[in-house]
């Protein structure tokens, strides 16, 4: 059951994340280890996702609809499924001031 939920979790949530991400740092023209870096902790961060879908599935839903919808950006939602990506985000978000 956890690998449903595993390639679940990545095909509609961590894998557009990812994309949407390293879109957004690319057009700005951040250096790709700002990129790889979110999406090396996007990667890292699956199985604590993958565990806490199992144990809220509403929680997870409301994920994916709030990042599909477009009602959140895919940095906050990533930060809210994976708290210890935030350092990884910030740092991009850094990177994207800097280059404005």
């Amino acid at each position: 059951m956890d690998s449903i939920i595993a390639a679940l979790v990545s095909l509609l949530i961590l894998d557009p994340i990812q994309g949407a991400i390293t879109s957004q740092l690319s057009a700005l023209g951040i250096p790709r280890d700002s990129a790889d870096k979110v999406a090396a902790c996007a990667r890292t961060a699956t199985p604590a996702i993958v565990s806490r879908v199992g144990e809220n599935p509403g929680w997870a839903v409301v994920q994916v609809v709030r990042f599909w919808t477009g009602v959140a950006s895919p940095d906050v939602v990533l930060v809210e499924i994976a708290p210890q990506c935030a350092g990884a985000v910030e740092t991009a978000k850094r990177a994207i001031e800097r280059s404005v």
